[in-house]
């Protein structure tokens, strides 16, 4: 049986522990605010982006980019941090499964990574990345991974990308979250008819003024940003809502455990009281 101080130092711990996970829980709750905040934002600015191409197909024409499409790159995005239950695995399976059907049509796929989680969940199935990017820990350090994984795009697409598709996992539900596959490039022809024939919503249709490779360039640079800041936004959300799911759960087993040994420290101080005054009592019959 453990003695009193034993059962007092792991009870001490246990309040330390129960502490810390009210703290990332809290934590937890109002970093999901602020991403799906962010990622409803940019479903606005999304549609400002969508009107810029029509005005754009409707003045110019549909304007694809050609790449070699053999070759394909997916970003599988995680965490860096873990506490998050099977968020970073079912990431992982799913850039798997995007990769065994894409080499089924002979495609060269490579991998990036954002998120450490990940990444060596990747590497442990002997897919190394080739490249890999931080997950950024507020709304502010968004814009940066993107800027940077969008000068790693413009580059490998001079390089003949032709596929480039984003794996990560948004919410679900209330609690829940499942895995996206959400392809970036190559723009797809239907996508632009469709934006070509969709009604203006103003009185007066649009009309350009800058080159046509000018504003392609601008409205494809803004496609991409769009794509890649909605997916780590919604990731970041879903990886949050994990965490509090993680927490809430280890929370109750803190909690459960911390009774069971105050109820411990209980039975061994009344055991210990008992054996005392017994003793008392045998001395004194002892000695009349």
């Amino acid at each position: 049986m453990q003695t009193l101080d034993v059962l007092q130092k792991r009870i001490k711990t246990t309040n330390d522990l129960l502490s810390v996970v009210k703290t990332m829980k809290s934590l937890a709750a109002v970093n999901i605010r602020h991403f799906e905040r962010a990622a409803r934002s940019l479903t606005n600015y999304a549609e400002v982006v969508e009107h810029g191409w029509s005005a754009f197909f409707r003045s110019s024409g549909i304007m694809i980019p050609s790449g070699r499409l053999n070759r394909a790159v997916i970003l599988a995005v995680g965490s860096d941090q873990g506490m998050c239950g099977q968020f970073n695995e079912l990431a992982m399976q799913a850039a798997l499964k995007a990769e065994e059907r894409w080499a089924g049509k002979n495609l060269d796929v490579t991998f990036w990574t954002a998120g450490d989680r990940v990444r060596a969940g990747l590497e442990n199935a002997g897919k190394k990345p080739d490249l890999h990017f931080p997950i950024p820990g507020t709304i502010g350090g968004v814009d940066l991974v993107v800027g940077d994984l969008v000068g790693h795009m413009a580059e490998w697409q001079r390089l003949g990308i032709g596929r480039f598709h984003v794996v990560y996992n948004a919410q679900s539900g209330r609690e829940g979250y499942n895995p996206i596959d959400k392809r970036i490039l190559p723009l797809d022809r239907e996508w632009c008819e469709r934006l070509t024939r969709a009604q203006w919503p103003g009185p007066s249709l649009p009309q350009t003024y800058l080159p046509s490779e000018i504003m392609f360039t601008g409205l494809f640079e803004q496609h991409l940003f769009v794509s890649l800041y909605g997916a780590l936004a919604r990731s970041m959300a879903a990886e949050n809502a994990a965490r509090l799911a993680a927490m809430q759960a280890a929370e109750k087993n803190i909690e459960d455990m911390r009774d069971e040994l105050q109820g411990d420290f209980r039975q061994t101080r009344q055991n210990a009281i008992t054996s005392e005054l017994l003793d008392i009592v045998a001395g004194f019959e002892a000695l009349t």
